[in-house]
């Protein structure tokens, strides 16, 4: 009987992913320790976990061969050293988000390309101005946009543009062939030489050992001076000081960002007061009402894995520990 410690703290919906578990899989025993001590003590004999595995607990699973991460892109220190070195096969829950965060980014694209920032401000002021907006518009079928990383998200992104007739351009360090929507793949070693293309730079990369700050004042300066960036991957692959200048300066046109270096985005920061640009507040993948359901995603999800971990099938969603995704 395969051993599933569900690492705390646990959410009410952990909890129901847990009972879920055990009822359709009862040879599964799932265990919920209440604290982080009950937890070194269930890991020791257990073959599977999910959650946070910190290196004093990890230290003493002797039988650990599945870990499940909570995040598709976990924090910085999720993958420490132990972890990496372990032998445990880690999993993540990647490509459940790819419509909701797709969306949120086309929604950037579209507010940037017909000037919605300045029309709001004039909203604000109660101004009908034809040209409130703060740049031209940019006609879509005639841009380019850049996606670096080019996974579920970005993937779906690419058929979001080509749909509005956009030329897309890949940066991607696994992705061999370019995907469906996709005109040109590049490796993430060109990105500073095709970047200058771009009238949209579309960011849906994580954040792995070696992307931090990768789009800082050089990169940006690689840009056309009338291209907006857009991140919705990670906060610290960018600099968020050096986009501030580089809208600031006119190096760039503008920026839409839904994550950030600092989280929440510190309140004096330059970006809240610069013209053209939209922020949002790390919503792209927030849950709704209405829509699809994420937690019921991420259920179906962890409740496959299991099923495949006790039948000694293949998971799904393998993460390389030594790049974090």
């Amino acid at each position: 009987m395969p051993k599933f410690v569900i690492m705390p703290p646990q959410t009410e919906h952990q909890r129901s992913w847990a009972a879920r578990i055990a009822d359709t899989l009862p040879d599964f025993d799932v265990v919920l320790p209440a604290n982080a001590e009950d937890a070194k003590r269930e890991i020791v004999d257990a073959e599977a976990a999910f959650g946070n595995l910190p290196a004093d607990a990890l230290a003493g699973a002797t039988k650990l061969r599945w870990l499940q991460s909570p995040q598709a892109a976990p924090p910085p220190g999720y993958y420490h050293d132990e972890l990496i070195a372990h032998p445990v096969t880690v999993t993540n829950f990647r490509g459940i988000y790819n419509d909701h965060i797709s969306a949120h980014i086309m929604m950037m694209v579209l507010a940037l390309s017909r000037g919605l920032p300045g029309y709001m401000r004039a909203k604000a002021r109660h101004d009908y101005e034809k040209d409130a907006n703060d740049a031209p518009f940019i006609f879509l079928p005639d841009s380019t946009a850049v996606i670096v990383g080019v996974g579920g998200i970005g993937g779906d992104t690419a058929l979001h543009c080509k749909g509005f007739g956009m030329h897309v351009i890949a940066v991607d360090p696994r992705v061999g062939e370019p995907p469906a929507g996709v005109d040109e793949l590049f490796p993430v070693g060109q990105l500073s030489s095709v970047i200058g293309r771009a009238d949209f730079v579309l960011v849906t990369m994580p954040h792995t050992p070696e992307n931090k700050g990768l789009f800082n004042a050089e990169m940006f300066a690689h840009m056309k001076s009338t291209a907006y960036f857009v991140n919705i991957g990670r906060g610290p692959t960018t600099v968020l000081d050096d986009l501030a200048a580089a809208i600031e300066n006119g190096v760039i046109a503008g920026a839409g960002l839904d994550v950030y270096e600092t989280e929440p985005l510190p309140a004096e920061h330059k970006l809240w007061d610069l013209d053209n640009v939209v922020l949002t507040p790390h919503v792209a993948a927030k849950e709704d009402e209405g829509g699809a359901n994420l937690n019921q995603r991420r259920s179906d999800l962890l409740l496959d894995n299991a099923r495949r971990f006790a039948a000694g099938e293949e998971l799904l969603n393998v993460v390389d520990k030594s790049l974090w995704f």
